[in-house]
């Protein structure tokens, strides 16, 4: 019966990860399916039918890939509006991870809370044992399958806000250097962009973007801070609203965002190191001072104990 039960589990979580796979190469195939048309249409000689056409892909590109696009396409025509804003602005948070679009995040959303149900079930159905463990296995699988891919999208917004936090001094020298040397805002910006990599110059990049494209310099840098979400940024774009409007140097402005920053770093790293030795007090008294007391004392205690027993004690 647990063999069964391992079966069943083993089986759906394989069938999730195809589907994951899936939906991770789905733009890729797409991208070759349409360049391959392309060439197809351009071509002069046509060879066989349009079914011969059809069978010649692979069962991917004839099967899943289009029931996954259908699937996604009737999950983003029931989803709630609120629910599709939340999930796009946390894959611009994130830097969409993967390629996924809002559409391919609800549906595996939808599916690890399938499987996650669909597990829990077969859990309660052929584990026989009390019932209390079995309650507590089921909601736990449910939970996971409900909040797991919201908590990998939120590693991912961790981890990128922290690289966008460490780089933006640096970035923000650099914008200082290009403004200095007689250079505009927008200016700084595409220098930053061809001399840098990572989080925090694609953000620079789809801003300039967004500019280029016609929309206003301080609605751009707005949602820039809302897209990010980090304090740093948010005092960066009210530091250049604030020169904007009153006419102070951008350089200078950018200057002081920089040293402010830095500061900001060094009391940041001065606060992890002080609450270091809080931290390191658990381990202590449960870890390392039972070992050092069996070490030290354990000799002398067994010594002790010989020496009671030889007296008759």
């Amino acid at each position: 019966m647990i063999a069964l039960f391992a079966l069943i589990v083993i089986l759906v979580f394989a069938a999730f990860a195809v589907l994951v796979a899936g939906f991770a190469t789905e733009s890729r195939a797409v991208r070759l399916s349409e360049r391959v048309e392309n060439v197809q249409r351009a071509t002069v000689v046509v060879r066989g039918t349009h079914l011969d056409a059809e069978l010649s892909k692979s069962i991917s590109a004839r099967l899943i890939l289009p029931a996954l696009g259908r699937l996604r396409e009737r999950i983003m025509q029931l989803a709630p509006s609120q629910a599709v804003q939340a999930a796009r602005m946390k894959l611009d948070r994130a830097g969409s991870p993967a390629s996924l679009t809002v559409g391919t995040f609800l549906t595996i959303r939808l599916v690890s809370v399938l499987v996650g149900v669909t597990t829990a079930a077969a859990f309660l159905l052929l584990w026989h044992g009390p019932l209390l463990p079995k309650l507590v296995g089921a909601g736990f699988l449910i939970l996971v399958g409900a909040l797991g891919p919201d908590y990998f999208l939120d590693a991912k917004i961790k981890a990128r806000q922290n690289t966008i936090r460490k780089a933006l001094p640096d970035v923000i020298d650099l914008l200082v250097v290009s403004a200095e040397a007689g250079t505009g805002l927008d200016g700084a910006l595409a220098a930053v962009i061809k001399r840098k990599t990572g989080p925090l110059v694609d953000e620079f990049n789809r801003l300039l973007t967004e500019i280029r494209l016609g929309k206003s310099r301080p609605q751009a840098w707005e949602d820039l801070a809302i897209r990010v979400d980090l304090d740093e940024l948010r005092m960066l774009v009210a530091a250049l609203r604030q020169a904007e409007q009153l006419g102070v140097s951008i350089a200078k402005t950018l200057r002081t965002q920089a040293d402010s920053l830095r500061t900001q770093r060094s009391l940041r790293i001065r606060q992890i190191a002080a609450s270091l030795s809080i931290k390191m007090l658990f381990p202590l008294i449960f870890c390392i001072l039972p070992a050092l007391f069996i070490a030290v004392l354990g000799p002398g205690l067994m010594q002790l104990a010989s020496t009671f027993k030889d007296l008759g004690l």
